[in-house]
């Protein structure tokens, strides 16, 4: 074995433990934010009646998680969200409730602001309102 060839097995073994640990670190140090899922389907809605869902969070870091601000993509979509810190391994519930005067076919985005790494996570919202006499075809 040549020196160079030395020289970059050595860089490796001792580079690669470095790269690894910085990254767990990352989790360690960080709170981490993770979502049950990134699209919701609310289905047919049916005009004037209440239609409310849910966003699961969880905090996957090593450090206590804030949700600072949750808004929607429009004013149909009212989220609410806890105030308290998540902790590590926990989990949280976003709410959220849509306005079903509007007919047809929606989507929105609810848009959540955290401490966590990501910074903001967007979760997409469909469904389909649908006049009060129709069948729902589900």
């Amino acid at each position: 074995m040549n020196l160079k060839n030395f020289a970059i097995l050595l860089f490796m073994v001792c580079a690669f433990p470095c790269i690894l640990a910085g990254e767990n670190s990352q989790n360690i140090n960080h709170p981490v934010l993770r979502v049950e899922s990134d699209s919701i389907c609310l289905g047919n809605l049916v005009a004037g009646e209440r239609a409310s869902g849910k966003i699961t969070v969880y905090n996957d870091g090593g450090k206590d998680l804030l949700i600072g601000r949750v808004r929607s993509s429009c004013g149909l979509m009212i989220p609410t969200w806890p105030e308290e810190a998540i902790a590590p391994g926990e989990e949280a519930t976003i709410r959220f409730r849509y306005n079903t005067n509007r007919l047809g076919p929606f989507e929105r985005n609810i848009i959540i602001h955290s401490n966590g790494h990501p910074k903001t996570h967007v979760v997409k919202v469909t469904g389909e309102v649908i006049p009060s006499g129709k069948n729902d075809d589900r």
